[in-house]
């Protein structure tokens, strides 16, 4: 089911991003795009110019059983989809977010299905503080979850029946990611087990969980017990300054310790220095300090380049895992950052 256009939403403080308007910073932009094409083309990625992509497509589907909205944005590959990426924004996000990943995955012929979680979503900005805490309660993780099963199982029902651009969409190759509240979704239906969570989406055939955690105060021990059962490909993104958000007590440490904690075989991470919360969200607008959270200068100074890292190797990563395309020895990393696979 399908509205014609989005429902009106509150601006969130994302509408005032500050993007960079001196001539010396545009040159630097443009090159570090250029570096990300000839990196994915050294990596053997077919890749598109973003500025040769078609125009982004704004719907809202209908999960008819829970008569909720799920308004999405489309992405797609100037070709036919190679594969397809689910992923779920952070909270107080929006589809239009992590534009820089879903270009590049879309460069690369992947099919980026970006979701609107209502209820955890910039609407929830406009209240502040209090509105957020209530905008992370287990109750809307529950409903990001099945937002995400039910959009996997519509664009399956759409294949099937053959509608228009869905027909042969390749279903069988399928990512599910996410930033933050979204990448607890996507470690959710990768099979983290904690109660009142939904079971596991079998559909996925990898994760990429950007700042992920699994709660301030849970060490080691506990998180592998949880996340025991997440045996199929999962990368993590996130870095040194990726710590509390919220007053909510997570740490770069404890995001870290999801790699860890991990069972070993499929799991890899991408850990930046300098790189905070909110260099994992990918917008190419960038997000200034606010009541959220404040964000260091020289964050603000490496995050183009750490964003072309970041849309580099993952999109590298996700064609490995969807179309069996070996992932060359990773380079272009900073002295202090890492990529660690196990």
């Amino acid at each position: 089911n399908m509205k014609n256009s989005d429902p009106p939403l509150v601006e969130a403080p994302q509408a005032g991003f500050k993007r960079s308007s001196l001539p010396q910073d545009r040159g630097r932009r443009a090159a570090l795009r250029m570096g990300l094409a000839a990196g994915l083309g050294a990596m053997g990625a077919s890749m598109t110019s973003a500025q040769e992509l078609p125009a982004a497509q704004t719907q809202v589907w209908v999960d008819g059983a829970r008569a909720r909205e799920i308004p999405v944005l489309l992405r797609w590959p100037a070709g036919r989809p190679v594969g397809v990426m689910v992923y779920s924004h952070g909270l107080g996000g929006k589809k239009e977010g992590a534009d820089v990943w879903g270009k590049a995955w879309a460069s690369a012929g992947i099919l980026a299905v970006h979701l609107q979680h209502l209820g955890s979503d910039a609407a929830s900005l406009k209240g502040g503080f209090s509105a957020l805490r209530k905008a992370m309660q287990p109750e809307q993780l529950a409903a990001r979850i099945q937002d995400v099963s039910f959009v996997i199982a519509e664009m399956a029902r759409r294949r099937t029946a053959g509608e228009a651009n869905w027909a042969g969409l390749p279903v069988d190759r399928l990512a599910v990611g996410g930033h933050s509240f979204g990448a607890r979704s996507t470690l959710a239906l990768a099979g983290w087990q904690r109660a009142g969570y939904s079971k596991p989406d079998l559909v996925p055939k990898a994760f990429l969980a950007m700042s992920p955690a699994v709660g301030a105060g849970v060490g080691l021990e506990q998180a592998r017990k949880e996340l025991a059962a997440v045996t199929r490909p999962m990368l993590l993104c996130t870095g040194s300054l990726d710590g509390e958000v919220l007053n909510n007590g997570e740490t770069p440490e404890a995001r870290r310790m999801v790699y860890d904690a991990l069972p070993p075989g499929k799991k890899a991470l991408l850990w930046l220095d300098q790189a905070d919360h909110f260099t994992f969200a990918g917008n190419d607008k960038q997000i200034p300090s606010s009541f959220l959270a404040r964000r260091n200068k020289v964050t603000l100074e490496l995050e183009e380049a750490h964003h072309e890292r970041v849309a580099r190797l993952s999109t590298a990563w996700l064609k490995e895992q969807l179309l069996g395309q070996s992932m060359p020895a990773v380079t272009g990393l900073a002295s202090g950052d890492q990529w660690l696979r196990g």
